[in-house]
């Protein structure tokens, strides 16, 4: 889960440093420029971060904002150049729980597909009066849950339930959820009821990042096929890689389902991460980094295309709403960046 906004000078460089870092411990290797590779300026021609060639060139960091559809989406594109003989990390981090920093951390873990309920049995509410919540579940954006989900809740409070009987459920919600999308891909993701016949879609906030993603299909044309294919397909000799987290925000726990996977294409490797449920504030989230072999070295790109939902209670308005949202993720970046960089600081 990674969210990010414009920053500038040290921010900027703390930044930088930690999506280097984020790179090297997601992919399984970085391929070494092949003979007769494309330069940086062939493979980024016709793209936003192509107009920022000449700073690649000269071993600077680039950074643009991505195409924005509306003010609950936050987007962006970073490129670096690694010089040839540049090694990193073989960490695994493609399978590796979810990185959150220490203000807003607090539970996640690894999904079994083999045990889901098993693997969810360390995911609790925490306190009565969340509980009470979701008892008092209904249609609107106070929680994200489609009208099934609204209903289940809505009967466990009249056999008057307490906390233990809210996470049994909220946990097999959640199981149901991840085998829907893990068979059906976007399509097997429930909207969630909005109140007055309205509803929101996580689903079309995904289709929406990737057609978003700058250049993707002419950079990476294989990758951006398998993230519109439908249904879902993953590339052949993919990895692939679920968890679950509880953060906290705006002293409230929020749950939320992600799913990562790694491939190499054509020499490249790239790695994309999806958050595909949260049960308030935050959306729906798609990450993408990549190492692609080029004559000068091999390009570092990484794309990011968040969405914030709407968050109900006076004074909280949509700058504060996104200025939070960025704050998640500098401190997650900002963390990375203490053990490793591998990305020009400039």
């Amino acid at each position: 889960m990674i969210y990010y906004g414009e920053t500038a000078g040290h921010e900027r460089q703390r930044l930088v440093a930690a999506l280097g870092l984020l790179t090297w411990l997601s992919l399984p290797f970085a391929p070494a420029p092949a003979q007769g590779a494309p330069t940086t300026r062939d493979v980024l021609e016709g793209t936003q971060l192509g107009l920022q060639v000449d700073d690649l060139v000269q071993g600077r960091t680039a950074t643009v904002t991505a195409s924005e559809i509306g003010a609950r989406e936050m987007g962006v594109v970073l490129g670096c150049l690694l010089p040839p003989g540049k090694s990193g990390s073989l960490s695994a981090y493609r399978s590796a729980e979810v990185i959150m920093p220490p203000k807003y951390r607090d539970l996640s873990g690894p999904i079994d597909m083999a045990d889901i309920e098993g693997s969810l049995e360390a995911l609790v509410i925490g306190s009565e009066s969340e509980a009470e919540r979701y008892l008092a579940a209904e249609p609107g954006w106070e929680l994200s849950l489609s009208s099934e989900e609204i209903a289940r809740f809505q009967a466990l409070a009249s056999e008057d339930a307490g906390l233990a009987e809210v996470e049994t459920l909220l946990r097999a919600i959640f199981a149901e959820r991840i085998r829907a999308y893990a068979a059906k891909g976007l399509a097997g993701i429930a909207p969630f009821d909005r109140g007055d016949g309205e509803s929101s879609s996580v689903a079309d906030d995904l289709r929406k990042s990737t057609a978003q993603m700058d250049g993707l299909h002419r950079v990476l044309p294989e990758l951006y096929a398998t993230l519109k294919a439908e249904p879902r397909v993953i590339p052949e000799g993919a990895e692939e890689f679920y968890f679950w987290s509880r953060i906290k925000v705006l002293g409230r726990p929020v749950f939320m389902l992600h799913h990562r996977f790694w491939s190499e294409i054509k020499g490249s490797s790239a790695v994309v991460e999806r958050q595909y449920y949260a049960t308030q504030f935050l959306g729906a989230g798609q990450t993408i980094t990549a190492l692609i072999p080029v004559a000068e070295g091999t390009l570092f790109l990484y794309v990011d295309h968040t969405f914030v939902d709407r968050w109900t209670g006076a004074g909280f308005t949509k700058g504060a709403k996104k200025k939070l949202g960025r704050e998640i993720v500098e401190g997650v970046l900002e963390q990375m960046s203490e053990q490793l960089e591998l990305c020009p600081n400039h």
